[in-house]
């Protein structure tokens, strides 16, 4: 994916071009805070003509200008959220600066000093080093509006937010924010979610085998008729009897699994199952393991 896709524009309540900003996920949005200070009420879109989305302001860093400053302080930078975006494309990170000397490439939008519209930008930059401001960068032209977009790597992962346009109309470069002064301000990241407990025959014929019915053979007769009655004819489950409980639920579970609708037979597995013994903690557990299971 292009990092093109990620980059948004921030406007003001009447339309008005403001800057611009990336996407990093889950609506997180990155802007610089001299964009946003001071201009509530902005929306986010993923270029000219998109939805525009609203846009809250979670933190700007710092929170304010000094007064009689040149420049708005360092690291400058604002995390927006715009959950209307939360499904948009978003940039990855990458994992520390960029070196004096790489190449970076700037995206945003700015509007276009022929035409007067606003559109996508973008500006090939060389790193020339460190600098009061945050990283020099030279051998472009950072156009007016670029400020809060992204400066990318290679891969296309973020290096760098684009914090200024070092003067006029000469391709001079300007400052970005390094990667580095970023991280420590995101949200930690979510832990993965937990595994799904696997459904096996072994686990569902142990969580069977609880309610004291489900021992009597005569009783699991009736549960794979029950099973086989809400399957419907030509779906039915074909289970050689064991007296051995255990042995005949578990042969049932496999029977089920291997159903060529596995999900419907083990729901019809559970639901004859609560019809013969009554409400059990053990098949509310049952219940809980095939939730993951579809029913087709």
């Amino acid at each position: 994916m292009s990092p093109d896709s990620a980059a948004v524009l921030l406007a003001d309540p009447a339309g008005n071009f403001r800057g611009s900003g990336f996407h990093l996920g889950a609506g997180l949005l990155v802007s610089c805070a001299h964009v946003v200070h001071g201009r509530p009420g902005l929306t986010a879109a993923t270029g000219p003509g998109a939805d525009a989305h609203p846009v809250r302001t979670a933190r700007l860093f710092p929170p304010g200008p000094v007064p009689g400053a040149a420049a708005y302080p360092r690291p400058d930078l604002a995390l927006l959220t715009a959950p209307g975006l939360a499904d948009a494309p978003a940039v990855p990170l990458a994992g520390r600066d960029p070196a004096s000397g790489a190449v970076v490439l700037v995206r945003g939008f700015a509007r276009n000093p022929v035409t007067g519209e606003v559109g996508p930008e973008s500006a090939r930059l060389t790193v020339a080093g460190p600098s009061g401001l945050g990283i020099r960068v030279q051998g472009g032209w950072i156009q007016p509006g670029l400020s809060g977009g992204m400066a990318v790597d290679g891969q296309g992962r973020v290096v760098g937010v684009v914090k200024a346009t070092a003067d006029g109309d000469d391709p001079v470069g300007g400052w970005l924010t390094p990667l580095s002064e970023l991280l420590p301000l995101l949200p930690p990241a979510a832990p993965p979610p937990a595994p799904r407990p696997a459904v096996t025959a072994g686990e569902v014929a142990r969580l069977l085998a609880a309610p004291a019915p489900l021992q009597d053979p005569a009783v699991r007769l009736e549960l794979v008729q029950a099973v086989n009655e809400r399957l419907g004819p030509g779906e039915e489950v074909r289970v050689a009897y064991h007296a051995l409980a255990a042995l005949h639920l578990r042969a049932l579970a496999a029977c089920c699994l291997q159903h060529r609708r596995p999900g419907a037979a083990l729901r019809a597995l559970l639901a004859g199952a609560r019809e013969l013994c009554g409400p059990h903690r053990a098949l509310d557990e049952l219940d809980a393991l095939l939730g993951s299971e579809p029913e087709e």
